[in-house]
This record gives structure tokens, C-alpha cells and sequence, in this order.
């Protein structure tokens, strides 16, 4: 009996141990300011740090957006890697290999390492159900005006490699602070966003690009 007794203490107490589900208040409402949301250029930092490497590189970069589906963004100075999207149409290019690989846009994220989500779709979502098609949320936590969001695609190709993507933004003005992918296996690549302008307009040359000489190929998605 006393050992029944016990046990059924224990089942009562089961809930109380039971993890609660993140508050995706501060989500719902980042969600929202990106209706409001319709260019961005930023400088950012990109970090990343391998298993086998010592010490992180440090690379800079700089990224442009204009609503709907316009997006320049590009690493290192001189820019070794540039992503061009145009529509539906990404272009990956390396300007020093005079090379370009072209991507559809509804397959990009699919590719699951991490120049696919350096190329996910910009803002991440259109609305909060769009985002829960997506993503499973991991964590939530608000310090200040920063807010640390933790998720992973529900799509079971994008997510094999991935221990969690983790975005930071300002909860006043809903702009990224920081996104970072992490992998399972230990290796990770992050990016802070500094100099950050929001809806100031943008010269639509910038999302051109001469690919004059270059070889272009479809990439394997």
C-alpha cells in the first residue's frame, strides 16, 4: 500500500515537473512590427566557430532588403560571397572564381547547411501562423528590449544538421541583433548587426549584378 500511495503522489506530481511552453508573446508582436517592415541595410559581423579550428574567424559583411523579395547581401571586403535575390531567384556568387549558382526560392531553405539559411526567406515569416508552419520553437526569454528566440525547422531535411537557429531582436523597433546557427556538431555561425537603418530607401541598382564572363549553373538543391 505504501509503495501504491507513493506512486500515485508521484503521478500527481508529474504536471508540476513538466516543462511549460515558451511565451511566444514577444514573437507574436515581432511578427507584427514586420508588417511595417519595407527595406533594410545593416553591417554585421559573421563569427563562425568549427570543432576543428582554435579560434573563430571574424568576417564582415554588409546586407540590403527591400520589401518584397529584393536582397543583396555579401561577405568579407572585398566581398568573397554575394547573395542575390531577385523574385524567386537566388543567385550565389564568388567573384573571385567569376562564378554563380542560381537557386529557386521555394527550395533554398531546404538545403540544410548553412548557406541555406543564410538564405532563408526575409522577414522569416509573413504572420504568426505562417511562422508555426515552419518552426518549432525551442525557447523564449526577454531581457531589457532583447528578446532571445530559439527554433528549428519543422521540415525534416532543414533541420537533420541542426541543433537550433537562435535570433536576438529589439522588441521597440523589431530589428535582428544577432542570428546564429548552431549544428550538431558543435560547430556554429553567427551574425551581429550594427549601423541597422529601417525603411530608408534604397537605390534598386544594388540589387544588381554584371555577370558578364561569369559561369552560371543551377545548384543542387
Amino acid at each position: 500500500m505504501r509503495y501504491l500511495l507513493a506512486s500515485l503522489c508521484l503521478l500527481c506530481a508529474l504536471p508540476a515537473f513538466a516543462a511549460a511552453a515558451p511565451d511566444l508573446t514577444p514573437v507574436k508582436k515581432w511578427l507584427v512590427k514586420q508588417e511595417d517592415l519595407h527595406s533594410v541595410q545593416a553591417d554585421f559581423t559573421q563569427t563562425r566557430s568549427l570543432r576543428a579550428l582554435r579560434s573563430p574567424i571574424a568576417t564582415p559583411g554588409h546586407m540590403w532588403f527591400s520589401a518584397p523579395d529584393l536582397l543583396h547581401w555579401e561577405l568579407g571586403e572585398p566581398a568573397k560571397t554575394i547573395v542575390l535575390r531577385k523574385g524567386d531567384t537566388y543567385f550565389v556568387i564568388q567573384p573571385a572564381k567569376k562564378r554563380a549558382e542560381r537557386y529557386k526560392a521555394d527550395s533554398i531553405a531546404k538545403k540544410g547547411g548553412a548557406m541555406g539559411f543564410a538564405m532563408m526567406n526575409f522577414p522569416i515569416a509573413k504572420d504568426f501562423a505562417d511562422y508555426n508552419r515552419q518552426f518549432e520553437t525551442l525557447a523564449v526569454s526577454v531581457a531589457d528590449n532583447r528578446c532571445h528566440l530559439e527554433i528549428l525547422p519543422r521540415d525534416a531535411q532543414a533541420r537533420k544538421m541542426l541543433e537550433a537557429i537562435k535570433i536576438d531582436f529589439d522588441t521597440t523597433t523589431g530589428h535582428l541583433l544577432s542570428f546564429e546557427l548552431a549544428t550538431r556538431d558543435g560547430s556554429s555561425m553567427r551574425s551581429d548587426f550594427t549601423n541597422v537603418r529601417l525603411n530608408q530607401k534604397i537605390d534598386r541598382h544594388v540589387f544588381d549584378y554584371d555577370l558578364t564572363g561569369y559561369e552560371i549553373v543551377d545548384g543542387k538543391n
